[in-house]
């Protein structure tokens, strides 16, 4: 099942937070972040190291992009605005310019907290794969997919007993097209 209802939602805090931990990094130097996201820290030589970037299957995940800002901190949407990227709002997707974290410095707003909980549809139904447990069930664990905004449904073909980047808590029961999930690998308390 393809879907287009990607990108991980907020849904609650295990410490009681009305919103998670949140952090604001630089975006790299011509990357795409959206809105909903898996990032990471970027690890790369030069300019870019520290910078946030996609995260992808098997990557210890920094957090969840929750918002996108200017270098004031206005968000993206304001008509105030002057810099070189490419803002989409309606997907709420900055493409950044390949002088992102030395001139326009566009930030990434990342939700860092190991306690929140996110609501995302993966990339297939829920609980129609067999395996050794069980993608909707509590306990279970998956990866994320190549575009780093949903739950890999069939884990690409591993078990859902072995520890991954998300452990799964089941399906949501306010969209049970959605599972909740938390960040399992995480990359600053993991």
């Amino acid at each position: 099942m393809a879907t287009t209802d990607t990108g991980f939602q907020f849904k609650k805090n295990y410490a009681g937070r009305t919103s998670g931990i949140q952090d604001a990094r630089l975006i790299e130097n011509s990357g795409t972040i959206t809105v909903g996201d898996m990032v990471r820290g970027s690890y790369d030589a030069g300019a870019a190291n520290g910078m946030v970037e996609l995260a992808a299957a098997g990557n210890a995940i920094l957090g969840v992009v929750v918002g996108i800002v200017d270098r004031n901190g206005i968000d993206m949407d304001s008509s105030r605005l002057s810099h070189s990227g490419t803002w989409t709002s309606s997907t709420k997707t900055f493409t950044a310019a390949s002088t992102n974290t030395t001139v326009d410095q566009v930030k990434a707003i990342i939700d860092i907290d190991p306690m929140s909980v996110w609501s995302n549809q993966p990339d297939a139904a829920i609980g129609t794969t067999t395996s050794s447990g069980s993608s909707d069930q509590l306990g279970s664990y998956t990866d994320i997919v190549a575009a780093s905004d949903q739950a890999d449904e069939n884990n690409n073909t591993a078990a859902f007993n072995t520890v991954a980047q998300l452990a799964i808590l089941g399906v949501d029961p306010e969209n049970t097209d959605r599972g909740l999930y938390v960040i399992k690998e995480h990359q600053l308390f993991g």
